[in-house]
C-alpha cells in the first residue's frame, strides 16, 4: 500500500459508446498521486481494443475472462491497486478535475472516516441530482438520495451519509482489509449498500462531498428499467437485510416489504414509481416472476448469506440502538421507495 495513493477502479463491459469521456476525466484530475485501474468483464463491441488504443499507456488493464460483474470486477480491481483509497467511477459516469482531490481532503484527516459520497448530477438533465449518497428502506432496499431533485443547494453542506453510491466514491482500503470485499454473489445493484453497512457496523463514517462534482448517465449498461436489473434490486435487498439487519429488524422486514409491494400496486393502477414504469415496457406476470426468482436465488444462496452474517456479527460493533439510529436518519419509507420516479 502506498500512502496518499489512490487507486480509481473503472469497469467496462461493452462500453464502447461510454467509456472515453469517462478515463479522459479520470486522467485529468488534479490529484497527482493516481493510479486507474481499468477492468474489463470481457467486452465483445471493441471497447477493449479502442481503450488499449487511447489509453494502453496510461492505465492499468486487467482482461477478465467472462463477466464478473460489478461486485467482483470490482474486487479484481481492489486486489491488483496499491492506493491507500479505493475510488470508484462508473464508466458511464465522468468527473469534474477536482473531483479526487474533494474528496482525499475529506478523508484524509480522520481515520474514523472510511467512506465518501459525491455530489452526482445527471448527465442526461442539467441541474438534476443523480445522488448524493443512498438511502435504505426498513427492508432493505436502497434508494438515491436526492435522485430526481433539481439541485437548488438543499444539499449544499458536507455532512455524515448513510453510505455513497458507488457510481463515484471513495473508500479507505482499511474498509476492504477489515469488512471484506465486495460479495461476488451479488453481481450488480446493492452491492455497495451491503459494503457500506459492513464499513459502518465496524465503526467507520461515511461523508457527502458537496464539491467533489461527477456526472452519470443513468443505468447506460443495463438500462433504467429492465428485467435484470428489477431481478438484482429486488433479490439482493433480501440479501443486505440478511446479512446486516439485526435480528428483530429482520423480522419486521417482511412487513415494510408488503407495505411496499402494496403501493406498487397501487402505482401501477396510478401510473406511478419504478413498477409502473416496468409494467408500461413489460408486463405484470414478468414482474411477478422476477420476485419470485429472487426469493428463489435467496434460498438458493441462504448459507452463504448465513455464514456471513455470522462472521458479521462477530466484528461488528454496532447495537441495536446504532442501527435504529442509522434508520432515523438515513431512511427512506416504503410508500417513497415505491412510488418515487426512478427517471
Amino acid at each position: 500500500m502506498i500512502k496518499g495513493l489512490v487507486s480509481s477502479i473503472v469497469l467496462n463491459w461493452n462500453g464502447k459508446d461510454i467509456i472515453l469521456p469517462c478515463l479522459d476525466s479520470l486522467l485529468g484530475q488534479d490529484y497527482s498521486l493516481h493510479e486507474i485501474i481499468l477492468v474489463d468483464n470481457a467486452s465483445t463491441d471493441g471497447s477493449l481494443q479502442l481503450i488499449e488504443e487511447h489509453y494502453g499507456h496510461a492505465v492499468k488493464i486487467i482482461r477478465n475472462p467472462q463477466n464478473f460483474g460489478f461486485a467482483e470486477g470490482v474486487n479484481v480491481g481492489i486486489n491488483n491497486s496499491a492506493g491507500e483509497f479505493i475510488a470508484l467511477l462508473n464508466s458511464d459516469a465522468t468527473v469534474a478535475k477536482n473531483w479526487l482531490a474533494e474528496l482525499v481532503k475529506k478523508i484524509q484527516p480522520s481515520e474514523k472516516i472510511g467512506m465518501c459520497a459525491s455530489k452526482v448530477y445527471l448527465a442526461d438533465h442539467p441541474g438534476v441530482l443523480d445522488n448524493t449518497g443512498e438511502l435504505l428502506c426498513r427492508d432493505g432496499l436502497s434508494r438515491a438520495r436526492g435522485r430526481l431533485e433539481r439541485d437548488r443547494n438543499q444539499y449544499d453542506h458536507s455532512d455524515e451519509v448513510l453510505c455513497p453510491s458507488g457510481c463515484a466514491a471513495l473508500y479507505r482500503r482499511k474498509i476492504f482489509d477489515e469488512a471484506g470485499l465486495f460479495d461476488k454473489y451479488f453481481f450488480a445493484y446493492g452491492d455497495d449498500m451491503d459494503i457500506g453497512l459492513r464499513g459502518r457496523m465496524l465503526g467507520y463514517k461515511a461523508v457527502y462531498v458537496r464539491d467533489a462534482i461527477a456526472f452519470h448517465k443513468l443505468s447506460a449498461s443495463a438500462g433504467v428499467i429492465s428485467p435484470l436489473k428489477a431481478y438484482y434490486v429486488e433479490r439482493n435487498r433480501l440479501w443486505v437485510a440478511i446479512k446486516c439487519f439485526p435480528l428483530k429488524y429482520l423480522l419486521a422486514a417482511p412487513f415494510y416489504t408488503l407495505q411496499r409491494y402494496f403501493f406498487h400496486f397501487c402505482g401501477i393502477f396510478s401510473k406511478k414509481g419504478p413498477a409502473a414504469q416496468f409494467t408500461q415496457q413489460f408486463s405484470f406476470w414478468q414482474l411477478l416472476w422476477i420476485t419470485f426468482k429472487g426469493y428463489f436465488s435467496t434460498l438458493f444462496f441462504l448459507p452463504h448469506l448465513l455464514t456471513e452474517r455470522q462472521r458479521l456479527k462477530k466484528i461488528s460493533k454496532w447495537s441495536s440502538a446504532d442501527f435504529e439510529n442509522c434508520f432515523r436518519q438515513y431512511s427512506i419509507s416504503a410508500r417513497d421507495a415505491a412510488l418515487n420516479e426512478v427517471l
